[in-house]
């Protein structure tokens, strides 16, 4: 099935060109835009149009995601690493690269439209809470309406509650500690920074071992907004070891060594106590004996 947006132009876009509107209002990467070009997927006022063409305020853009063919869907077939499963939910062991759920970028290989496969469309799968793209671990995913309610409300509350282990640079001067932080996103980049006017933060960690360069550290975290370990820990002097966008060094790792390890929730209804842990992947594991040389 193909995907349609419609997006009304602000008065903030008025004489902006169509693909500036793409890019930094709906957030369209440079191959989405030409994709979306070269199937005659973008319409201006129910017209075909240019991408340089100018909009304003009031215009109507439709764009259409055609339907990807069969052989990249087939991709998505296949098993998903399901951690533990119930008539109300399954715990996945999401891999770094893949995203949790479809977005403009990946509209059919990602790890609910895998699970959605796996389950051949029996049921919506809905996310419950997110991972970066980047990051690995524990995932979890609701089969129904009223178990993804509850186990948002379960997040919300702190009752579902996951801690992760990273890989920082440098050493700490204090080995745990909790830090509160203002996020705010920077236009026209995925990247975040601290300000006094973002979403509050709040990051709680504990450094397990130290390395000659690196550190082992375990962090929780108490808000859930996009980036908070990564910028947090970046903000501290102590980017995670990959992460570029943070000032993180690709000189062992070419991800956010970023991993959900551990994961404790109440099963929706009947509030049995359910405990997931996952050990890292092998390049966090690799990383760490090179750390040890």
């Amino acid at each position: 099935m193909n995907k349609t947006i419609e997006v009304t132009i602000e008065e903030t876009e008025n004489s902006l060109p169509i693909k500036a509107v793409l890019s930094k209002s709906v957030g369209l990467s440079r191959r989405e835009i030409s994709r979306l070009k070269f199937t005659h997927g973008i319409v201006l006022n129910g017209k075909e149009c240019r991408v340089t063409q100018p909009v304003y305020t009031g215009d109507k853009i439709t764009l259409t995601f055609a339907e990807k063919d069969l052989p990249h869907a087939l991709r998505m077939s296949g098993k998903p690493d399901i951690l533990y499963e119930d008539e109300d939910l399954v715990i996945v062991n999401k891999p770094a690269g893949m995203v949790c759920h479809p977005t403009h970028e990946h509209l059919d290989d990602d790890m609910g439209t895998l699970l959605q496969n796996y389950y051949q469309n029996g049921f919506k799968i809905r996310a419950v809470g997110r991972l970066d793209k980047d990051v690995s671990g524990i995932m979890v995913y609701a089969k129904s309406q009223p178990a993804c309610a509850r186990l948002s409300a379960q997040r919300a509350k702190e009752d579902l509650h996951k801690v992760y282990h990273a890989i920082a640079e440098g050493h700490f001067d204090e080995k745990q500690g909790v830090l509160e932080y203002a996020l705010k996103r920077i236009d026209g980049s995925k990247q975040r920074k601290i300000s006094s006017d973002g979403k509050k933060c709040i990051t709680k960690y504990r450094v397990l071992k130290e390395y000659k360069a690196y550190s082992f550290v375990e962090i929780s975290i108490l808000t859930g907004r996009t980036h908070q370990i990564r910028a947090g820990m970046a903000s501290i002097g102590h980017p995670l070891c990959g992460d570029t966008l943070y000032g993180g060094s690709q000189k062992y790792m070419e991800r956010p060594a970023l991993h959900c390890a551990v994961l404790d929730l109440k099963q929706p209804f009947t509030h049995k106590d359910i405990h997931i842990v996952l050990e890292e992947p092998e390049d966090m594991k690799r990383l760490l004996e090179k750390a040890e040389k």
